[in-house]
């Protein structure tokens, strides 16, 4: 970045960001828009709940937001009871976690999420509450979505070539990121966007709270990502074309019988928690 140039994304190691207190981030062209509905440094964004609440679990919200201006955005928060604040002691939250892999992803050319805004608060290590926002993927729906709404329905002409652009996409994403040593972990179809951009659709990673850049033992990574991405997979594409995919994600230059070697792996790994087949109705 240039001198007095605005930062485009907040870059985070993947630590702890503080020990004690408040580390609190955002963009200089967010602040003021972001401020407007309650995300500021005064630590009321623990109880903050704008927007619409688009997803829950036991300690985390995820609300999607319009703001004044019109841009949507999406505040993610992390808040822990009393009784978990040692779960993530002197270790990075899952929300220092996801802003650190879309930053790495983002190094790789590979579309992900911005993040705009970062917060994580801490007593003694402890961590209590974190949040991100980000910025919404216009114009897109998750993979899995995509699939069943899209995708399957299509006439077999149709669904055949748009099977082999976005998985030749994919195939290559997945290629630089592991070749990279990075790893989702969680690389799951909800956790893929597929965002259509003139006429021509894009994959896009989100959700990545376990990400990590592995020097060893980075061949398991290797095979939990593709894995991940198989249990659905086997809902809606023959063994061919499963094994297919992973002759797209080695290259024209890989081993004979790489691909093989591959293919047994991960159904080996996904015989551990066999995924529960869709039942889909038969192909037109």
């Amino acid at each position: 970045m240039n001198p007095g140039e605005e930062p485009r994304s907040i870059d985070l190691r993947r630590s702890m960001q503080t020990l004690h207190g408040l580390r609190f981030r955002v963009l200089p062209r967010w602040r003021e828009p972001l401020d407007e509905i309650g995300i500021r440094a005064d630590r009321g964004w623990v109880e903050l709940s704008p927007g619409t609440l688009a997803s829950r679990s036991p300690s985390t919200r995820c609300f999607r937001v319009t703001l004044r201006g019109g841009e949507v955005v999406y505040f993610k928060r992390y808040v822990y009871p009393p009784r978990k604040w040692l779960e993530f002691f002197l270790r990075p939250g899952k929300a220092a976690v996801e802003t650190f892999g879309y930053a790495c992803l983002q190094e790789l050319g590979i579309p992900s999420l911005e993040v705009i805004a970062f917060g994580e608060l801490r007593t003694l290590g402890m961590l209590r509450a974190a949040f991100l926002v980000t910025r919404e993927i216009e114009d897109s729906r998750d993979l899995a979505a995509f699939a069943r709404e899209v995708w399957y329905p299509l006439a077999a002409d149709q669904r055949s070539r748009l099977y082999a652009e976005i998985a030749q996409q994919l195939a290559e994403q997945l290629r630089r990121a592991h070749a990279a040593r990075f790893f989702h972990h969680d690389l799951k179809w909800r956790n893929l966007l597929i965002q259509r951009v003139a006429g021509r659709y894009t994959p896009v990673w989100i959700d990545c709270p376990r990400a990590d850049v592995k020097r060893l033992r980075w061949r398991r990574g290797v095979i939990v990502d593709l894995s991940a991405l198989a249990r659905l997979a086997l809902s809606y594409l023959n063994p061919r074309e499963r094994y297919r995919f992973l002759r797209r994600y080695l290259g024209p230059g890989a081993p004979r019988g790489q691909a093989k070697q591959l293919f047994r792996k991960v159904e080996a790994h996904l015989a551990r928690r066999p995924p529960r087949k869709l039942d889909l109705p038969p192909r037109a």
